[in-house]
């Protein structure tokens, strides 16, 4: 009686494991589905919240122990460059509650819609000095001002172009080298680069449909320094990758998608829906040179999702990605119903941090649809 009773204790546990955790075999390849948000933070689960709460608005600019950003200008309203700051410290304080709740799509809500009384904080003076201070006046004249010098620059004399609206402007990097600015005309879409050293000795601009021909003929060079930096010898700015050193421009074809670190490439990451099956990420390195070394292979499986999460679904209607990083990606998917309208959606958290051929899928209806 009492082995029985054993008997009966094990098949219980192991039906609770499986309760919230089923493995699919797909080929040689084991996926494991879990119905939840996870348990706990990581370094790729945290970039993702940090990425997703602090949003569009916010324009990443250091990142370390204090992480620091412009607010982006959304119009022609806005013409100075403002900037803030959190800590590691702040910013995981902020997002814990998360990880404690049966409802983790109000509380990513609540995350999102509060920030600004959380994690926007002033920035100190010494901490300053690599954050230049640039107004837009009329007539679309920058006015600079950095530790060394203060300047004016006109863009329509320098473009040698006539612009009769005004620009939107935002910061794309700084650094201790300098810095670039992106300036947008709301109305014709047009967008130009502004590129300036520290010290304000060199300044240029290009429109972006410019860029390719500027860096192959070398003007670029001075500001090579200031790019986004992927290797010794790959860098990238406005999705074009760049080798500093032959002066050889890389397009990165538009159904591929960047990580947000500008270091990975998800192959046909922007398309939807999703192609089922085998998914891949590329190292930049790899996808320039056209080889088959892939930083990660996994797989997709709609009708398995939908079976796990007990959908009555015909098929899959949307699903697109949402975010993409190094070891995270998190993508939106939307069943068909049988007759109309839909059977159900959900996102999908693809951690690729144990293991980037068999990664862990959670299945969360977070509310993120782009």
């Amino acid at each position: 009686m009492k082995k029985g009773k054993k008997v009966i204790l094990v098949l219980i546990f192991i039906l609770l494991l499986f309760a919230c955790e089923n493995h699919f075999e797909i080929g040689e390849k084991k996926v494991t589905y879990q119905n939840e948000f996870p348990k706990e933070s990581s370094p790729a689960l945290s970039e993702f919240l940090r990425s997703y709460i602090l949003g569009y608005e916010s324009i990443l600019l250091f990142k370390g122990e204090a992480f620091i950003y412009s607010d982006r200008n959304m119009n022609t309203n806005s013409n100075k460059l403002t900037y803030f700051q959190h800590t590691s410290s702040q910013l995981n304080e902020y997002y814990d509650p998360i990880f404690s709740t049966d409802h983790p799509e109000k509380i990513l809500h609540e995350l999102f819609d509060e920030k600004k009384g959380r994690l926007h904080h002033e920035i100190e003076d010494e901490e300053n000095k690599f954050l230049p201070d640039v107004t837009l006046d009329k007539g679309n004249v920058l006015k600079i001002k950095t530790d060394q010098k203060n300047v004016s620059f006109s863009i329509p004399e320098n473009l040698d172009k006539n612009l009769s609206d005004e620009l939107i402007l935002n910061i794309e990097s700084t650094n201790e080298f300098g810095f670039i600015l992106q300036l947008e005309n709301d109305i014709s879409g047009e967008i130009y680069y502004f590129f300036a050293l520290n010290d304000l000795s060199e300044m240029d601009i290009f429109q972006d449909i410019e860029l390719t021909s500027v860096i192959e003929q070398g003007q670029l060079k001075p500001y090579y320094p200031l790019l986004k930096t992927i290797n010794e010898s790959l860098s990238v700015i406005d999705y074009k990758i760049i080798d500093t050193k032959t002066h050889e421009v890389f397009k990165v074809e538009s159904e591929h998608s960047f990580s947000k670190d500008y270091k990975y490439i998800y192959l046909n990451g922007r398309d939807n829906p999703l192609e089922e099956g085998v998914q891949r990420v590329q190292r930049i390195e790899d996808y320039v040179e056209g080889n088959d070394q892939y930083y990660a292979e996994f797989k997709l499986n709609y009708e398995e999702i939908s079976d796990e999460l007990d959908f009555n679904s015909v098929g899959i209607g949307s699903a697109n990605t949402v975010y993409f990083n190094e070891d995270l990606i998190v993508i939106h998917l939307e069943f068909d119903a049988a007759i109309t309208g839909t059977a159900g959606s959900t996102n999908v958290i693809i951690d690729l941090q144990k293991n980037k051929d068999n990664p862990i899928f959670y299945l969360v209806d977070l509310g993120i649809i782009a």
